[in-house]
């Protein structure tokens, strides 16, 4: 279904290219409106959330573990229309701790890392489409860890880092808005860059770039690469809305991604969806959620035993999912 979808969206796009490229009289008045209802400069929003969550215990016969988390979410759009010119910007960040214990040899855990800076540009094409480039940004800030046989971080096991991966993408294409809260950008013409700053997950072959070639008693004869490029088709879905007279803002993304360089028909899924509800002034509640399908990431599934009896690592491309709640301090704007 995912890849009839992406291939109808392709084919709208071609055809939109070739059908759609001279307005109706009835359209360029509609364009003219529109310019002069949107002539309005920049328009700024987005909210602000910080949480923190502990238990304590002394003496408790049913058990427990002293903890404390803190969490914070920040998710902002800057928006800009003037004359036939619309310039759209959108910044997520978010980072979560938590510590199990208030010993202070017990390391803080990482809930929530994330850095997401996406820019769109458009001119219109007609009534309905606008031609646009696009551009997007998005890594982590601090380094994460495989899962330990105990439930908790294997510091010797370091699997991301800040800049480790790095993804860049540029697109050009069309952009389509049926409704004043959803957009549609399709792009045939794609470069994605996924950059690994970390040496030793460079040479692993982390996040598929190149890996680094040894020779038979384990030294680099070639170091990995950095870098891995892509060229490929791309379409983003955004809905941005708002409910309940303005205190619950709902925005969901939805990436679709095909290399045309290696494996086409592997998709790469990055779904994300926020709600946030204020429930006073000043006190709301924050959930997301992100799912993502990437058939360069290699992740452990656990063992599986072989048919000759033999316990192995199952790894391999998989769904990952996220999911995170706050509730605390919230300012929107």
């Amino acid at each position: 279904m995912i890849k009839f979808i992406f291939s109808a969206a392709l084919a709208a796009t071609s055809f939109t290219f070739f059908a759609q490229v001279n307005p109706t009289s009835a359209e360029e008045t509609n364009m003219k409106t529109l310019a002069a209802v949107q002539d309005t400069g920049w328009a700024v929003s987005g909210l602000v959330n910080i949480g923190a969550t502990g238990t304590m215990f002394s003496q408790w016969a049913s058990g427990g573990i002293n903890s404390i988390g803190v969490n914070g979410l920040f998710n902002g759009q800057a928006n800009y229309r003037k004359g036939k010119n619309a310039w759209d910007n959108n910044v997520v960040i978010g980072y979560g701790l938590l510590k199990q214990g208030f010993e202070s040899n017990v390391p803080w855990v990482k809930t929530d890392d994330r850095f997401d800076l996406t820019s769109k540009y458009g001119r219109p094409l007609n009534a309905k489409w606008n031609y646009a480039a696009l551009l997007n940004l998005n890594s982590q800030f601090s380094p994460g860890f495989a899962t330990g046989g105990d439930g908790r971080p294997d510091r010797t096991a370091k699997i991301s880092d800040f800049l480790a991966p790095a993804r860049v993408l540029f697109a050009i294409g069309l952009d389509h808005k049926p409704t004043s809260t959803i957009s549609v950008f399709i792009s045939p013409i794609t470069y994605r860059g996924i950059y690994v700053g970390n040496e030793n997950l460079a040479n692993a072959g982390a996040f598929g770039v190149e890996k680094a070639v040894y020779d038979t008693e384990g030294n680099i004869i070639t170091p990995g690469e950095h870098l891995r490029n892509e060229m490929g088709a791309y379409v983003r879905v955004n809905h941005n809305q708002k409910f309940l007279g303005e205190k619950l803002n709902w925005t969901n993304k939805l990436e679709l991604f095909s290399n045309y360089l290696d494996n086409p028909q592997n998709m790469d899924i990055n779904f994300e969806s926020i709600a946030a509800y204020k429930v006073t002034k000043n006190i709301g509640i924050s959930l997301s959620l992100q799912l993502i399908y990437d058939d360069n990431t290699q992740l452990s599934k656990g063992e599986f035993t072989d048919n000759n009896g033999i316990t192995r690592q199952d790894i391999g491309p998989g769904l990952q999912s996220k999911y995170v709640m706050n509730v605390g301090f919230v300012r929107t704007f």
